[in-house]
């Protein structure tokens, strides 16, 4: 499993139902729920899968632009290169993933960890484990206990 595949999104605003998909490289995919039933999570995942389907037309497909400036998986990444937008809470890493600061993530141990403002050398965001404190880079997060999962409790 890569530690870029994440695409989730909170469907509900308490916090109490979450959809969570995790799609791999070669395509296969995990779709995990919390407080949603399933036939009630299948109908949205359809719906948006139709809009996107509408949305594409009958050309073939092209990646977007952006792709082409995008490291070679095997090339380092220039740390410099990441984004930070305070206002969004939102990072872009060098690579062009987006992650949503104001989610809690879960990594593969199930910890949950949190963004709580500061950023490392790089200007990159540190998140914090909320089971004992222990502070990482995001970058550094994802490469030990990745993959990292939005869990509910936001929006992505």
């Amino acid at each position: 499993m890569t530690d870029r595949n994440i695409i989730g999104f909170d469907v509900d605003r308490n916090g109490d139902a979450a959809i969570v998909v995790v799609v791999e490289r070669d395509g296969s995919y995990k779709v995990k729920t919390k407080g949603v039933c399933d036939h009630l999570a299948a109908d949205l995942l359809r719906g948006i899968a139709d809009h996107l389907d509408a949305r594409h037309g009958p050309f073939p497909c092209t990646p977007p632009p952006e792709q082409h400036d995008r490291p070679a998986e095997d090339a380092p990444a220039d740390p410099y290169a990441g984004r930070l937008d305070r206002d969004r809470g939102v990072w872009r890493d060098p690579r062009g993933d987006s992650f949503d600061l104001s989610l809690t993530w879960g990594d593969w141990f199930e910890r949950a960890w949190r963004w709580h403002g500061t950023t490392g050398q790089f200007g990159e965001p540190i998140l914090r484990a909320e089971d004992d404190g222990e502070t990482q880079p995001l970058s550094l997060l994802r490469t030990l206990y990745g993959p990292i999962t939005p869990l509910s409790g936001g929006a992505a």
